[in-house]
């Protein structure tokens, strides 16, 4: 298919840079506190700043060689990058780092890696690749629709051992870029029957879990226990009201509320920001989406439309659980806030999930290649319906 080149999203690259420099001014301030006063950071106050500041640097040059490097390319590695995935997530069970309770990280000293954010990104490329190859055959359940789900469910599994939030965040990223190549509503609905199920059996088996569903129904009166961190979380939001307290004026990050800096960051921007810097905040996620998902409608490359739309998706999703947490719409689930939260396997994938989309922005399929996509498929559905009949739910695409 002929392809024609143009710039990137222009709104789009400057609403992850301005959330990037906003991700290391929140962080410093939510966090000095905590530097200051422990023997970890030798208490010194700058030290998640500096860290997330340089993370924020290699995010920048990532952003630039996600942005350069054709996406065509990662079709062909998408199968090498779930394997890879698999291997570094089984890795993870057994000689993985343990931090604050969690084992979610390999890697020695303070060089750490997250397998989780490179899952996350290897799941949406391979779904893209996969849905790319049999379109028409992602609407039968046995032949089209399983085989993937089956897949995405291993990965998730295996991640939910350490980290239900991010496995959860996964699966819907997941659902999400199948029901947009065009997987049936019915088998959709099916299937989150059962995932709600598997999701039941992983909080049963791990007690802390239902003590985070019982303070979330009740965190005042689990306030001593599992219900003190949501309850924190609420204090600080309540108390920004609709102005804030200022930047620095916050009270919470004083020895109050538990990661101010990672989970609950936005916990801190309410209460400093107020109701409306928060609201700014959330503006400025929708804006991504919307924008990525333009994208995603614009790109006439099957493949390179629903790359941008799962790549997307993954980013509200994980965007969306971050806040529904702090406001004690959800239980708790370790989820970081994209771009904001202190981290850098976070930040610098989900930043080449970002170049990736732009790099989809730079190129427009020229129509004269739709006539052969369609011929591929009546080739591929042999003696089914025509594609038009079958059209996925990514109108446009």
């Amino acid at each position: 298919m002929e392809r024609q080149e143009s710039g990137p999203d222009r709104w789009l690259l400057a609403t992850t840079i301005a959330l990037l420099f906003f991700g290391v001014f929140v962080v410093f301030d939510a966090s000095f506190v905590r530097a200051s006063q422990s023997s970890g950071t030798h208490y010194n106050p700058f030290f998640y700043l500096t860290r997330q500041a340089v993370y924020s640097a290699l995010s920048l040059g990532a952003l630039w060689g996600a942005m350069r490097v054709p996406y065509q390319t990662l079709r062909r590695w998408a199968v090498w990058g779930l394997g890879i995935s698999i291997v570094l997530l089984i890795a993870v069970l057994f000689i993985g780092i343990r931090v604050n309770g969690a084992k979610r990280w390999i890697g020695f000293g303070q060089l750490r890696f997250q397998p989780s954010e490179l899952a996350k990104i290897a799941v949406v490329v391979g779904l893209a690749a996969y849905s790319d190859c049999f379109r028409g055959r992602i609407r039968h359940f046995a032949r089209g629709f399983l085989p993937p789900v089956a897949g995405l469910f291993v990965i998730g599994g295996l991640i939910a051992k350490e980290d239900l939030g991010t496995a959860i965040s996964l699966v819907l990223t997941g659902l999400t870029v199948l029901y947009l190549a065009g997987a049936r509503l019915g088998h959709m609905v099916a299937l989150m029957g059962g995932a709600s199920g598997v999701a039941g059996l992983f909080v049963m088996v791990q007690p802390y879990r239902l003590d985070r569903i019982r303070a979330w129904l009740d965190p005042w009166h689990h306030y001593n226990g599992p219900g003190y961190q949501p309850v924190h979380g609420l204090l600080a939001l309540g108390s920004g009201g609709i102005l804030g307290d200022g930047i620095g004026g916050g009270i919470q990050k004083f020895g109050y509320l538990p990661a101010e800096h990672t989970d609950y960051i936005f916990a801190t921007v309410g209460e400093e920001f107020g109701l409306i810097g928060g609201a700014a905040l959330l503006i400025a996620f929708l804006f991504l989406v919307v924008s990525g998902m333009t994208v995603a409608h614009r790109t006439r490359d099957w493949f390179g439309s629903l790359l941008a739309a799962g790549l997307t998706s993954m980013l509200g999703i994980q965007a969306l659980l971050n806040v529904a947490v702090v406001t004690s719409s959800i239980p708790a689930t370790g989820v970081p806030l994209p771009f904001i939260s202190y981290g850098g396997s976070s930040l610098v994938f989900t930043t080449v999930a970002v170049g990736i989309i732009l790099n989809v922005s730079q190129q427009r399929a020229a129509r004269a290649g739709e006539a052969h996509d369609h011929g591929r498929e009546a080739a591929v559905e042999a003696g089914g319906h025509r594609w038009r009949d079958r059209r996925a739910h990514l109108s446009g695409a």
